[in-house]
C-alpha cells in the first residue's frame, strides 16, 4: 500500500518519522516551515492542506492525517465517492494516541492500516465497522480474501445488516477458494452450507454465496449476494482486424449463455502473434481485464485440447488459439470449449482453487 502521511505540526513531524521508519511505501508531507531538506521520502508543501491534497489525493492508496479529525472530514469531504474506490484513510492525534480508521475500511484498508499503525506506534485502534466491532465476518472484507469482487453492493448492505444485528446468516463456497474469514470458530449466527440447496432450504434470513456462476440467488426474497472469485481465463482467437465490438460480444454472449459471471473475468488469452490487435486490445480494455499472451510453443505444450484444429496449426504454427491459452494462463480446466461466432472463437477454463 503506497501512502501519504501528512502532518501540519512539529509533533506530528515526529511521529510521520515514526510511521516512516516502519512503512517503505510511505511518504511524508511537511509543511515548508519546518525547513526539512525533501528527499525522495519527505515532501514539503507551503501549509495550505486543500491544494495539496487536490493534488495528490488520487495518487496513494492510502493517507494518514496526523492532525484532528475534525481538520480530515473538512479536507476530505469533496473527495470521497464511493466506498469501492476511495483511498484508506486513517487518522492520527499528533501525539499518538489513537488511530482512527475514518474511510474505506474494508475495500480500502483502513481497518488493516489503522490495526498496523497502532502496533508501529502504540496507539490504540478505534474501528466502528459494524461487523469488526462484532467480530463477525463481512462480505466485502471476504471479497478482497478472494481477490474477488462484490456482485451487488446494495444487497451486500443488507446481508452486512443481518450480520451485525446478529441475524442467521448462510454461508456456501461454491469455488473451493478457502477465504481466511470462514476458517476456524465463527459467530453462533453464521452457518457454512455445503450446497446452494441447502442454503435455500435452510431458515437463515440473509445468505453469501461464492461463485463464478449466474444463479438465483433469493428465490424467498431474502438478501444474498454473490462474491466472485476472479478464477475464469477467457481464451480467444479472432480474424485479424476484428473489431473490438465483435469479440467483447462474443465473450459477454457466451459466458451469458453457459451461466457465468463477468465479474469472475481474470483474463483474456490469446496467442502472442495478436500482441498488436488492435480489437483485441480494446476488447480487452472494455471489459476491464489483462489480455496476457502465450508464445506457440506454450500453446502447442497444452496436453489433451479437446479441439485442437488444422487451421490455427497452418497460418499460425499452434495446434489452436482460445481453448490451449485458456488452459495454459489459468493451469486449470475448461468449462467451456470453444465457441465459433462471426471471426471470434471463445473458449472458458477456471483456475484451479487457491488458499489464501
Amino acid at each position: 500500500m503506497t501512502l501519504a502521511v501528512i502532518t501540519v505540526t512539529r509533533q506530528g513531524l515526529a511521529l510521520g518519522e515514526h510511521i516512516l521508519a516502519a512503512e517503505p511505501d510511505a511518504v511524508l508531507y511537511v509543511p515548508a516551515k519546518y525547513g526539512i531538506e525533501p528527499d525522495g521520502r519527505r515532501r514539503v508543501f507551503p501549509g495550505q492542506l486543500a491544494p495539496l491534497l487536490a493534488e495528490i489525493y488520487g495518487g496513494f492508496d492510502g493517507f494518514v492525517f496526523v492532525m484532528a479529525t475534525g481538520i480530515v472530514v473538512r479536507m476530505i469531504a469533496e473527495h470521497i465517492k464511493d466506498k469501492r474506490y476511495d483511498p484508506a484513510v486513517v487518522v492520527m492525534d499528533i501525539t499518538g494516541r489513537f488511530a482512527i480508521s475514518l474511510v474505506s475500511g474494508h475495500l480500502g484498508g483502513a481497518n488493516a492500516l489503522t490495526r498496523r499503525l497502532a502496533e508501529i506506534t502504540g496507539a490504540t485502534p478505534v474501528i466502528t465497522t459494524g461487523t469488526d466491532v462484532n467480530e463477525t465476518i463481512a462480505p466485502d472484507v471476504i471479497a478482497m480474501e478472494i481477490g474477488g469482487e462484490v456482485d451487488d453492493f446494495e444487497v451486500m448492505k443488507k446481508v452486512s445488516a443481518a450480520l451485525v444485528d446478529g441475524d442467521a446468516t448462510g454461508v456456501v463456497d461454491l469455488t473451493g477458494v478457502d477465504p481466511p474469514s470462514l476458517r476456524g470458530p465463527l459467530k453462533g449466527n453464521v452457518k457454512v452450507f455445503p450446497t446452494l440447496e441447502a442454503l435455500q432450504a435452510s431458515p437463515v434470513v440473509a445468505g453469501i454465496v461464492i461463485t463464478n456462476r449466474r444463479l438465483d440467488l433469493a428465490p424467498a426474497a431474502r438478501p444474498v449476494v454473490a462474491l466472485r472469485p476472479k478464477n475464469l481465463v477467457i481464451g480467444v482467437g479472432c480474424n485479424r482486424g476484428t473489431a473490438a465490438d465483435e469479440i467483447v460480444e462474443a465473450v459477454e454472449r457466451v459466458l451469458r449463455e453457459r451461466g457465468f459471471a463477468l465479474k469472475s473475468a481474470r483474463a483474456l488469452a490469446t496467442v502472442d502473434a495478436k500482441n498488436d490487435e488492435a480489437g483485441l486490445l480494446e476488447a480487452a480494455a472494455r471489459l476491464g481485464v489483462p489480455l496476457a499472451f502465450c508464445d506457440k510453443a506454450t500453446l502447442n505444450a497444452v496436453p489433451n485440447v479437446p479441439n485442437a484444429s488444422e487451421a490455427p496449426r497452418k497460418f499460425v504454427g499452434v495446434q489452436g488459439v482460445a481453448e490451449p491459452s485458456a488452459l495454459a494462463v489459468s493451469g486449470g480446466r475448461l468449462v467451456v470449449e470453444k465457441v465459433k461466432s462471426g471471426n471470434v472463437t471463445v473458449a472458458v477454463a477456471e483456475c484451479p482453487p487457491e488458499r489464501r
